[in-house]
């Protein structure tokens, strides 16, 4: 194998996605057979955001994939019975993945709120909703951070699963550096190109996403595996401690490493459950 090819691979590997392909792709299958109308987009600014609906209820919950990603990694969730059952269930695909101007990565984490933004706020008008649950996997948990930071008025609680929040501990390994030389990015997968060309700025975006996390009023549970080897488990603390507002709880998964969505996904639903039910009595966590 040449030098190129198998840095291609390493990064490849580390990106995770591939072991738990098959299943994301039968989930996926799944959800189009189920509920085939279920594409839409949004547009504001110029920009396009690709999502995709399921549910039936009149609570909403929206889901934020990490990197790479698409719609499709909680896609599990979005045919799940009993969450079908208590919400409509947003899936995005965020920008620079899936169908969402997959060409070019997004450097900055504004625009993809923004859009999220927008899209929950389409989605509330239409079912005539108050408040939505955020969940938010690896990447995109400092997404929908700056969301509820940057929509004061938005009614949300936030589910952190495996959240890159600390830009302390954020680090760029030196097979990412290699990945952005221009002959390996040329080698790469789009998909796999733009998660490092997101990744490698990510610091920086969480330096100013530290004082905006103050802002956060929302209700937050924090879901981390103790042996996670991508993302830091003090990450959960990191962020425990900026928000000043309310308490986050948050909830270990001993032996867990970094794909929760996919291993534990028992975990995140019954978290959405009691945060669907929370909202409908009013009270806090």
């Amino acid at each position: 194998m040449s030098r190129a090819a198998l840095l291609v691979a390493c990064f490849s590997v580390f990106c995770h996605c591939f072991p738990y392909q098959r299943q994301i792709d039968a989930n996926r299958a799944a959800v189009e057979g189920q509920f085939p109308d279920s594409y839409h987009t949004v547009t504001h600014a110029g920009r396009t955001m690709h999502y995709v609906r399921t549910g039936l209820g009149k609570h909403l919950v929206v889901f934020v994939h990490g990197s790479p990603g698409s719609w499709d990694a909680f896609a599990e969730f979005m045919i799940d019975p009993d969450l079908i059952r208590s919400a409509t269930l947003l899936s995005v695909d965020r920008l620079g993945f899936g169908k969402s101007e997959p060409g070019q990565a997004e450097k900055s984490l504004g625009p993809q709120s923004i859009l999220i933004a927008r899209i929950i706020e389409t989605e509330m008008k239409q079912l005539g909703a108050t408040k939505v649950i955020l969940v938010g996997h690896s990447f995109g948990g400092p997404i929908i951070a700056r969301i509820a930071a940057e929509q004061q008025k938005l009614q949300c609680a936030l589910v952190f699963v495996a959240a890159a929040v600390d830009p302390e501990l954020e680090r760029v390994s030196w097979y990412q550096q290699v990945a952005d030389w221009t002959v390996i990015r040329w080698l790469l997968p789009q998909a796999i190109d733009n998660a490092n060309q997101e990744i490698l700025p990510l610091r920086g975006e969480l330096e100013l996403l530290r004082p905006m996390l103050k802002r956060i009023r929302s209700p937050v549970v924090v879901l981390q595996g103790d042996e996670d080897a991508l993302v830091a488990p003090a990450n959960a603390e990191f962020l425990r401690a900026q928000l000043v507002h309310l308490p986050a709880e948050i909830i270990y998964l001993k032996g867990m490493g970094h794909f929760i969505p996919w291993q534990k996904p028992e975990e995140i639903k019954t978290v959405i459950l009691r945060l669907i039910t929370r909202q409908t009595s009013g009270n806090h966590l």
